[in-house]
């Protein structure tokens, strides 16, 4: 590879760089620093975020972190993460607004299965106070992605499939929404990867600026508080029911019936643990001396024993398509 392209991935905390220049370090808007629980005075754990740094990154090329891992999104609503951006170059006016990317890709592996969310960044001016937390983490490159959006473009892709408009599922596909890709066939139910990365948009693509310079780029972006939000709060509940009967000295009746529904879940369980299927369950049996219809003194024992049981689940998302 004869390209000039150099990569760091470290750190940057609040104790050791919050003095740093050009651009000092500070806690996102919202963010405290956790107290440290295991010593005798007040003290507060150190905050850090983790730090991409490239320079000479070729105009439609890009570079990243990835974390393995295994995990059900399904019971969240939104993946939101701090980004902050600054020029890493020998002059501030070397790099612009939108001149690189953040993108995160989440799937089941880092090629063939995953969706891709991709956010335009905007700078962070040298020598800024440290007291301007708004222009050091801009709300403009907060990511706040709402999982819907990601099955939408999936849902997109595979019709444009089935109508003869996409080649395959094997081919990068972007939909309405221009900042999300799908690849293959990722689904949210099983999250094996997930990766961060920083890129240069090729010029002229639909996440290039339009004065996209088609030049090598050099930049620095933090990634703070990756997180999920917006649980489902939704409750579910289960119910036992059970009859016993006895008909003379004929027969003995059991009756036994079980239900609970999606949410259900224990005290003890975590949130993602929960059932995720509608489920019902019955069962009749019943033992019966047909010998007595005939009286005492045809002294005839006929035992006889019928039993019945069903058990049914409705899942709450398509087997064959988890998410």
């Amino acid at each position: 590879n004869s390209s000039n392209t150099t990569f760091d991935v470290s750190v940057v905390n609040i104790e050791e760089n919050g003095e740093k220049t050009p651009v000092p370090y500070v806690l996102p808007p919202g963010i405290e620093q956790e107290l440290d629980n295991t010593t005798t005075y007040v003290r507060k754990q150190n905050e850090q975020s983790l730090v991409l740094k490239v320079c000479e990154l070729d105009d439609g090329d890009s570079r990243a972190a990835y974390k393995t891992f295994n995990n059900d999104f399904r019971t969240y609503k939104r993946l939101k993460m701090y980004v902050h951006a600054e020029s890493s170059g020998e002059n501030e006016s070397d790099l612009n607004d939108d001149d690189l990317s953040v993108f995160i890709r989440l799937g089941t592996d880092f090629n063939d299965n995953y969706y891709e969310y991709e956010i335009p960044l905007k700078l962070t001016p040298w020598n800024v106070s440290s007291s301007e937390d708004d222009l050091i983490w801009p709300t403009a490159n907060e990511l706040n992605l709402a999982f819907e959006e990601l099955l939408t473009a999936k849902k997109e892709r595979n019709l444009a499939v089935r109508d003869g408009n996409h080649s395959s599922t094997t081919d990068p596909f972007t939909g309405s929404n221009p900042r999300i890709s799908v690849i293959g066939n990722p689904n949210l139910s099983q999250v094996k990867t997930i990766m961060l990365g920083i890129k240069n948009p090729k010029k002229g693509s639909p996440n290039s600026s339009p004065n996209d310079d088609g030049l090598p780029k050099c930049g620095e972006i933090w990634l703070n508080e990756l997180r999920l939000t917006d649980f489902d709060q939704r409750g579910g509940f289960a119910s036992n029911g059970r009859i016993n009967a006895r008909l003379a000295d004929f027969a003995n009746v059991n009756l036994t019936g079980s239900m609970s529904t999606i949410g259900f879940g224990t005290i003890e369980q975590s949130l993602t643990s929960r059932q995720k299927y509608d489920a019902y369950q019955y069962d009749f049996s019943s033992s019966m001396a047909l010998g007595n219809f005939f009286g005492k003194k045809a002294n005839l024992k006929i035992p006889m024993y019928v039993g019945y049981s069903e058990a049914i689940q409705n899942p709450q998302f398509n087997p064959l398509d988890p998410d």
